[in-house]
């Protein structure tokens, strides 16, 4: 293990809820990493800048319908055809994109993945991004899919697992957070991968994978903050930066992350209070791969073991 890696996991090294798979990344996973890289050149990071190039057509034997939100946004619902009976649970699923895109077609192509994997139906929320519409904008676009969930379409929170990968994965606890706060019941689970959970950048990974991750090497305070928050001294507000929250009563949560991540100690200091309440966690962490690996290359055998580790994790029937 590098001195960095020792670094970041130095505090964790013995914790029963972390798998920490260190071996080195396939060739396959190699091959496939460096076309998604040339791929990405020509969609680089930037309000409205949608992944055309994804194929979100809705394949045989799943249905779509596309619920209206409000300010002009939608919620996607697909449900598999001819799912078990017994099993009632449902996905709700907050995609990722730097809080400034993903909208579309990454929604839908992540959520038919999910129906695909896990053989639940999925609810897919879109939101408004930054700049032009900074924090809380966001998360009370995502409050407003699960009161549609809970108060319009009658869902039992208990049979709710929400998922959220990166930016996702921040507005998900954000908004467990929030109904916390509000006395509301919280969803029955969560998986969180390569979810960005401190705006202020104060956990380790921020600096010590500088330069080592290979997708993000921007100034996050100086880029970032000051088109998300009007008022930057919010930055540890919980609902900004959830790993300065209260888990107390939070659910089963499995996280995700890579090694080189600059959020892999997000998702350990996360893990870490969430064992020390008693509630079950556990944290997957591989080497080498890229940001979000599971959804941005679902194919390789590495995410495919991600799909299972959630599977087995909430006892999910399909297979």
């Amino acid at each position: 293990m590098s001195d960095v890696l020792h670094e970041i996991f130095k505090d964790y090294e013995s914790a029963s809820w972390l798998r920490h798979a260190g071996q080195e990344p396939s060739p396959e996973a190699r091959k496939r990493m460096q076309e998604l890289q040339e791929l990405m050149k020509d969609y680089p990071m930037a309000p409205g800048n949608e992944l055309t190039y994804l194929d979100d057509s809705t394949p045989e034997g799943l249905t779509r319908e596309d619920i209206d939100a409000p300010h002009g946004l939608y919620m996607y619902h697909y449900e598999p055809l001819g799912k078990d009976s017994a099993e009632d649970r449902i996905i709700y699923y907050v995609h990722g994109g730097g809080f400034m895109r993903g909208n579309k077609y990454w929604c839908r192509t992540n959520a038919i993945l999910q129906v695909k994997n896990f053989g639940l139906p999925v609810y897919a929320c879109e939101y408004r991004y930054i700049p032009e519409h900074k924090y809380p904008k966001a998360v009370d676009d995502v409050e407003w899919g699960w009161n549609h969930l809970v108060n319009d379409l009658g869902f039992d929170p208990e049979k709710i697992i929400i998922t959220g990968e990166s930016a996702g994965g921040t507005y998900e606890m954000s908004l467990m957070l929030r109904l916390k706060k509000q006395g509301r019941k919280l969803p029955a689970g969560c998986i969180c991968i390569s979810g960005m959970l401190d705006i202020s950048t104060g956990s380790p990974s921020y600096s010590l994978n500088k330069g080592i991750d290979p997708v993000f090497s921007i100034d996050f305070k100086a880029v970032l903050l000051p088109i998300y928050l009007d008022d930057v001294s919010m930055v540890y507000d919980p609902e900004v930066s959830p790993r300065y929250g209260d888990f107390t009563g939070f659910p089963d949560t499995i996280f995700f992350a890579d090694d080189t991540e600059v959020f892999v100690s997000d998702a350990l200091i996360a893990a870490d209070k969430l064992h020390k309440l008693g509630i079950r966690t556990e944290v997957y962490i591989t080497h080498g791969l890229t940001h979000c690996y599971a959804f941005e290359l679902p194919e390789l055998p590495e995410s495919q073991t991600c799909y299972k580790r959630i599977r087995e994790f909430f006892g999910f029937s399909y297979d």
